[in-house]
């Protein structure tokens, strides 16, 4: 679903220089819809694994596992908020499809490496349906 880093966590001992490439491991859930061109509607729940290689202070990309599998590319907008986006395949029971999906995130900091993020995802879905995703990772940096 999303990954994060907050760059400010990783500083080596010298204030202000950062060592990349930085990573980040979380779990996501979240709940949401998905809205087709004929206007049918299924609510669900998300569950999912994140992870994020982040290679520069405002840049990070990665790959995230749900239903689908994401590769995409972060841009920190600020120390805590990320905008994200990317192509990702959807695994479904009867047919996989292609989307691209879209987000931003906002990262809470807490005890030493830990994070805590809420979250909007818009996935594009091959076809014309639309999935939107509110959800929560809790992640840890190293």
């Amino acid at each position: 679903m999303l990954g994060f880093v907050i760059p400010e966590a990783y500083s080596s001992d010298e204030v202000g220089q950062h060592e990349y490439p930085h990573h980040h491991l979380a779990l996501f859930a979240g709940g949401g819809f998905e809205r087709d061109d004929h206007g049918h509607e299924e609510n669900g729940f998300a569950l999912g694994v994140e992870y994020e290689i982040q290679f520069a202070e405002k840049w990070g990309g990665g790959t995230h596992r749900s239903w689908a599998a994401a590769v995409p590319l972060s841009y920190y907008l600020h120390e805590k908020w990320r905008l994200f986006a990317g192509p990702s395949m959807e695994f479904g029971s009867k047919e996989n499809k292609y989307l691209m999906r879209v987000g931003i995130a906002y990262e809470i900091p807490f005890h030493q490496r830990w994070t805590a993020s809420p979250a909007i995802l818009v996935d594009f879905i091959e076809g014309g349906a639309k999935t939107y995703v509110l959800g929560f990772s809790v992640g840890y940096g190293f």
